[in-house]
């Protein structure tokens, strides 16, 4: 501990045991990063170049006359880089040497701050671009990935049911993990009472009508026949593309029987190719017909338009490509 003039002044540990430096007295030259040199010139509270520097009289800290006024009177009555206590603005003191070296330093000093304003506007605007463009590719991703996840999901489930039923390849009336009831399917619908000792619905199931939409060509209508009206039995996680694909299968199963059987044995076999094939939901709400489309699941047409409690039924549009 040193006394002069009748004050006390404390000794850090570090000015204890530091090593004293010599007097620099010819033209050496010391270099110095720029960093380091910034670190130097930059308040610690607005990051920027000191403007009328003021120091603390205990800890000798640089700042912004103005930043280290309104921290004071906020009420932080401390030092913001050591915590050191200071009371009141009695505590500082102006430096205007170091306000001068800044002069000597940055003698354009407007024409400096201005050009790092434009360097920062312009960094600014280019990180902002890149990081929307990376939200975009990342929402784009995401709604990818939801997509698939939803259709693997509709497929898996679909599958397991189709294996549960029976194997791929089996009989039409049962293909796509359906089970179709053999004794109603050609016949009018009718009541529950009946209908129940052949399709019995549990949960997670759904009963579904097929019917002809108005718009499909009379004579098609006419070519289907007694089958032109269908009832099945699925998983309410079955979407519209697995429904389409069996409707489609077994119409042209069904039209290749009906021409097989009215051809000559002579007559080469023609191929049967549905194509354009559309499913729709009448809105109970609103009595508009409503085409279903993509990875849809039919608990979605359900609760979207259909919302009653009896078979769902579809009402197919398709051409047929001869």
């Amino acid at each position: 501990m040193t006394e002069l003039s009748g004050k006390n002044w404390d000794l850090s540990l570090y000015e204890l045991h530091r090593t004293p430096q010599e007097a620099i007295t010819d033209n050496t030259k010391i270099m110095i990063s720029p960093k380091d040199l910034q670190s130097e010139l930059t308040c610690p509270i607005c990051l920027e170049m000191l403007t009328q520097t003021m120091t603390t009289k205990e800890c000798l800290h640089r700042f912004c006359a103005e930043c280290i006024t309104t921290a004071l009177r906020s009420g932080n009555k401390e030092c913001p880089t050591c915590r050191k206590k200071l009371v009141s603005r009695r505590s500082l003191r102006p430096d205007p040497n170091f306000d001068a070296l800044l002069s000597k330093i940055f003698p354009d000093r407007e024409e400096y701050e201005e050009q790092q304003e434009k360097a920062l506007a312009i960094l600014s605007r280019s990180h902002s671009a890149q990081l929307m463009s990376s939200i975009g590719d990342a929402i784009k991703a995401q709604a990818a990935h939801v997509r698939m996840m939803n259709k693997k999901k509709n497929m898996s489930d679909y599958d397991e049911l189709m294996a549960s039923h029976v194997g791929v390849g089996d009989n039409p009336e049962t293909d796509m993990g359906m089970e179709v009831d053999g004794e109603t399917h050609t016949l009018p619908y009718k009541p529950r009472k009946k209908r129940e000792q052949g399709l019995t619905i549990a949960p997670g199931e759904i009963e579904i009508i097929f019917k002809p939409h108005a718009d499909v060509k009379e004579d098609l209508v006419t070519r289907l026949g007694d089958r032109q009206t269908r009832f099945i039995k699925t998983v309410v996680t079955a979407s519209i593309d697995h429904l389409l694909k069996f409707l489609c299968q077994r119409m042209e199963t069904d039209l290749k029987g009906e021409e097989e059987n009215k051809a000559d044995d002579d007559k080469e076999d023609m191929p049967i190719v549905i194509g354009d094939c559309k499913l729709f939901v009448i809105c109970t709400t609103s009595s508009e017909f409503i085409e279903l489309t993509g990875p849809e699941t039919l608990d979605m047409v359900v609760e979207d338009f259909w919302k009653v409690q009896k078979p769902l039924e579809l009402h197919y549009l398709f051409e047929l490509l001869e």
